[in-house]
């Protein structure tokens, strides 16, 4: 689906299906979907970029056999009884993960010190809330833990990026989650 955005649709209605908007100066924004289609969201993309000329048309298709990065081989299972809660979802990373600083270091059960280095290193995390809310979902599933982890995870980024991680920010949102809880 797509349209022009310059004209201030109202999105209330989006739902689960994607839509992709192009502005004139040529910015796309997609809408919607789930991560689940995302080479379908990722093709539609394509080919409304060709239809308003912005790029050359492309092949439909030509990803399907592509794996992601840190994908398992195909077929082989990623998940092994005997390594720590969280770790099968780096697939082919997870030896990446277990060499950086603090790997052993859990911080709560699915979260140890090196998986906030890989965030930071290799997943564009800068702030508290990129670590707690969107890599982990800590922030949704324990509010009161995520916010006792700030800190650490905090002093983590700030080591790793040189920026400021934003923990006050994080603090006062995670205060929204208690009141819900």
């Amino acid at each position: 689906m797509s349209r022009q955005d310059d004209e201030g649709e109202n999105t209330k209605g989006l739902s689960r299906e994607h839509t992709i908007l192009i502005s004139r100066s040529g910015l796309v924004t997609v809408t919607g979907g789930k991560w689940t289609t995302y080479r379908a969201m990722a093709e539609d993309v394509l080919a409304q970029c060709a239809e308003q000329a912005l790029i050359k048309p492309t092949e439909r298709g030509i990803t399907k056999h592509l794996r992601l990065v840190g994908a398992g081989s195909i077929g082989a299972s990623t998940v092994s009884l005997h390594e720590p809660e969280g770790l099968h979802s780096y697939g082919e990373e997870q030896p990446l993960v277990g060499s950086l600083p603090g790997a052993e270091n859990w911080l709560c059960p699915g979260l140890s010190e090196g998986m906030v280095r890989f965030a930071a290193r290799h997943e564009y995390a800068v702030t508290v809330e990129d670590v707690l809310g969107r890599r982990s979902r800590l922030l949704f599933l324990d509010a009161r833990l995520a916010r006792r982890l700030a800190g650490r995870v905090a002093e983590i980024l700030r080591e790793e990026t040189g920026l400021d991680p934003a923990q006050q920010d994080f603090e006062q949102l995670s205060m929204q989650y208690f009141l819900k809880s």
